[in-house]
């Protein structure tokens, strides 16, 4: 079930013990990642490899090269949180993030992890050809930000939107619009959901209904 807020100074270990098995992550993102990955029980036996780097990206998510050519039960993902990036995106590092915040970028994160173990390996080494087309890459973001909603994550996800707008001064961060809620699917030009439009999808959930 969803939860509208996570605090820092209370985790239960033995609680998400389960989540950890198959996967190795860093000791000073360990609860937020364990959240996250408690809210996407279809991976739980999946090898998911979480490692702090120094990168310009944020945050990014894909399987481990030789993994592609591997059954789906046997492929390690890899989950990358940037320490250290350029100085416009230093503001929205994970490690400045507030803690909710934090969750719901792993949780989306993990919608990538998600989509990627659903798919055969011609399908994996033809996507990065696809998103070299921007409005294919607009569409499988905002198609993860759904997958974090679906998986209740949906208040992380609007802490992680709404913090990123803030820090950076920008209300429309190439955020959703009407047009994404029309039956045909996002539109092109669209990538990242705003907190308005996150609040429209949870809102269109059953789990949402009692939060």
């Amino acid at each position: 079930m969803p939860v509208k807020h996570f605090q820092k100074d209370i985790f239960d270990s033995l609680k998400y013990a389960a989540f950890e098995t198959n996967k190795k992550i860093p000791g000073e993102i360990r609860p937020q990642a364990l959240i996250a990955l408690s809210h996407y029980p279809e991976l739980r036996e999946t090898k998911i490899i979480f490692r702090l780097r120094k990168r310009k990206t944020p945050l990014a998510s894909r399987p481990q090269v030789w993994s592609v050519f591997k059954k789906r039960k046997n492929r390690t993902y890899i989950i990358t949180i940037s320490t250290r990036s350029s100085e416009a995106l230093t503001p929205i590092l994970f490690s400045k993030l507030p803690y909710n915040a934090q969750i719901g970028v792993l949780g989306h994160e993990l919608g990538h992890t998600r989509y990627y173990s659903s798919k055969n390996t011609l399908q994996l080494i033809s996507l990065p050809f696809k998103l070299l087309k921007s409005k294919n890459t607009d569409a499988f973001e905002f198609n993860t930000d759904r997958i974090s909603i679906e998986h209740g994550l949906g208040y992380q996800l609007y802490a992680w939107s709404s913090y990123v707008r803030e820090v950076l001064n920008i209300s429309e961060w190439r955020g959703a619009s009407e047009d994404l809620l029309a039956e045909e699917g996002p539109a092109i030009d669209q990538r990242y959901m705003n907190p308005e439009t996150i609040t429209r999808y949870m809102d269109s959930y059953p789990i949402y209904e009692n939060n």
